[in-house]
């Protein structure tokens, strides 16, 4: 099924650290879950659908439900490793309230992925953390370690965007950052976000498309979406007239900041600031 990052929920099973030990052996046990294997030394084969691949240093390898596999380690140069075994879903809010969860099958990356440097870095620290973190049926321990799951799992599809179409800054990924940063730090101003998306590089269209993958929503939603989270902020902890916050909020007039607002809350901004008095 399709996802968006800024919408799963995650359930971790197990956070392991597979030391290092000359020749070590093992079998996939449990494959009705996702599983992350990140391998920071040594090399290996992995056996996946009858067929051996090589890995080394700086892969990180992702399994999805139902994928056996069989791993055997190097003698001389052997794997050190860790393993995150994860569940996952797509959950949306709705104005009607949550949606069911919707299982996902499987994520939108590849088995292997060899990684560049500064990925390496990244990948390998957040799974160093969820090591530390990790102690299974300490709910404060384990809700840590879902925060950098959810670290891990951005760095990784971004690593798998750059990687299958541009390398570096000029990659989707970067692209969609440098993007979404200009709505989030310009909302209180005027532009046409379709000039602002040709601006990328890209067609507004291909943007339009992987940024609601990623982000859950379509650019123009986003954007409506942060001015109304400002407005309401202004509106409850401010004295500001309306005037004032419909301009600070990027609104080109008053008329159309109350039209907004009440489509999205159900009542007018003045109601809205007065039933937070009451």
């Amino acid at each position: 099924m399709e996802y968006a990052l800024g919408n799963m929920v995650v359930h971790i099973h197990w956070v392991l650290d597979k030391p290092a030990l000359p020749g070590w052996e093992d079998i996939r046990q449990t494959v009705s879950g996702h599983t992350f294997y990140y391998i920071y030394s040594g090399k290996g084969i992995f056996r996946c659908e009858e067929e051996d691949r090589e890995v080394e240093a700086g892969t990180l390898v992702y399994l999805w439900p139902g994928l056996p596999l069989y791993m055997k380690s190097s003698e001389a140069h052997p794997l050190r490793m860790t393993m995150l075994l994860f569940d996952c879903a797509s959950l949306r809010k709705s104005e009607n309230g949550w949606d069911a969860p919707e299982p996902i099958e499987r994520l939108r990356l590849p088995f292997l992925m060899p990684l560049q440097s500064e990925r390496m870095g990244k990948i390998g620290g957040l799974l160093r953390e969820a090591e530390r973190e990790w102690v299974p049926g300490d709910l404060v321990r384990e809700a840590r370690v879902k925060s950098v799951w959810y670290r891990l799992v951005q760095e990784v599809h971004e690593a798998a965007e750059a990687g299958g179409r541009h390398s570096g800054e000029e990659g989707i990924a970067a692209a969609l950052r440098r993007f979404k940063e200009k709505l989030d730090t310009g909302f209180a101003t005027e532009f046409r976000i379709t000039e602002l998306a040709e601006q990328t590089g890209f067609s507004p269209v291909y943007l339009r498309r992987t940024f609601a993958a990623r982000y859950g929503c379509s650019p123009k939603e986003y954007l409506d979406q942060l001015r109304n989270e400002h407005a309401v902020r202004r509106l409850r902890f401010t004295g500001d007239s309306i005037t004032d916050i419909a301009k600070a909020c990027g609104y080109s007039d008053l008329y159309q900041f109350s039209k907004a607002f009440k489509k999205r809350n159900g009542i007018s901004p003045s109601e809205y600031r007065r039933k937070q008095g009451d």
